[in-house]
């Protein structure tokens, strides 16, 4: 990698959690992937969809930005808010959007 690509991603250091911390995020994505999936009327059918769906934009964005660590602390923003909005115990969505943002912080 250049410097200035470096430097770009060491401003987002503060939202990429650690590797523990980074698994018990993905535990909570593959909940709300399949809360997602239960929502919808073909339940046999959505829940695959719905978390093949997931690991396809986990893949999506780690390419665009250029960095799996960063497409993943983004993967986890993005499968909260998702949650937060589509899913019907909102407080699923809240909670791993709280968490992911507490454990980029701290860890």
């Amino acid at each position: 990698m250049d410097i200035p690509a470096c430097i770009w991603l060491e401003r987002f250091a503060l939202l990429v959690p650690g590797p523990a911390a980074t698994r018990w995020l993905l535990i909570a994505d593959l909940v709300c992937l399949v809360a997602l999936g239960l929502a919808v009327r073909a339940r046999r059918i959505a829940v695959p969809v719905a978390v093949g769906a997931g690991l396809l934009a986990l893949n999506i964005l780690a390419m665009l930005l250029n960095d799996f660590f960063l497409g993943l602390a983004l993967f986890h923003l993005v499968v909260g808010a998702t949650a937060l909005l589509f899913c019907r115990p909102r407080w699923l969505g809240g909670a791993t959007l709280a968490l992911a943002i507490a454990l980029g912080v701290l860890t």
